[in-house]
């Protein structure tokens, strides 16, 4: 059903905001994405629906936004790309965008580890207190903060077509450019590798860099992923 929604909003795309703005389509659409999430969150936090099938209705339900972010995403790929570097630019642009997920993880384990009640100890999750549901509600009002921040970076981005070809013909072209984007793609790579394979492992995740608590710590406890979907599944359990 997922898959069917999704092709029908690539359709949609197609017939109705093909030549829309880039912007205004990304905004739309996250701006949609993160209140819907906050919507289905925020009523199994705090305990008013906890029913598995009501929370997974959600990914249906996100699968339109998903078409129209993923058509942009194509454009802007197609647009910036020239005659001989369509794997290179395509290669670039897939893997600053798949970065994101684990970059978000490690970060996400390495800041949720100062909020009290601990979101690393699963008796907490197991106790379901009121002080604990709202450190848990903070915590996703962290995460949706980072997600309208990054609305500000899309001023970078052309409005449509016409202005990245523009941007192509007038923009200057120098090779810093390409190293200062490949160092800051690698140092995310190594970086995010690290934090989220150390905690993966007993001997390393006790450690304040990976999220734990401090190996010294009696309380020490593994980190549980950072992604706001983990914790609500916790919680449905």
């Amino acid at each position: 059903l997922g898959n069917l929604i999704f092709i029908m909003g690539l359709w949609l795309v197609k017939k109705r905001f093909l030549n829309s703005s880039w912007r205004m389509m990304l905004i739309v659409t996250t701006v949609f994405l993160l209140l819907l999430d906050a919507f289905f969150i925020m009523l199994t936090v705090f305990d008013v629906v906890r029913n598995q099938y009501f929370y997974l209705g959600e990914t249906v339900l996100e699968e339109v936004p998903r078409a129209a972010n993923f058509v942009v995403s194509t454009f802007v790929i197609v647009e910036m790309a020239d005659h001989g570097n369509e794997g290179l630019v395509y290669g670039l642009m897939t893997t600053a965008a798949n970065l994101g997920s684990p970059v978000a993880r490690a970060i996400g384990n390495q800041i949720y580890r100062l909020f009290e009640p601990s979101i690393s100890s699963t008796n907490n999750y197991i106790e379901d207190t009121l002080a604990f549901r709202r450190t848990v509600f903070y915590s996703f009002l962290l995460s949706y903060g980072f997600g309208f921040l990054s609305l500000v970076v899309l001023y970078f981005l052309p409005r449509q077509k016409a202005e990245a070809q523009e941007r192509k013909a007038t923009w200057s072209r120098r090779p810093i450019y390409g190293y200062v984007t490949v160092a800051m793609l690698s140092v995310a790579f190594v970086y995010s590798l690290t934090v989220n394979f150390m905690s993966m492992f007993p001997s390393t995740m006790c450690l304040k860099f990976a999220g734990g608590d401090g190996c010294n710590s009696a309380l020490a406890m593994p980190p549980l992923s950072s992604n706001s979907s983990n914790s609500s599944n916790v919680l449905l359990r």
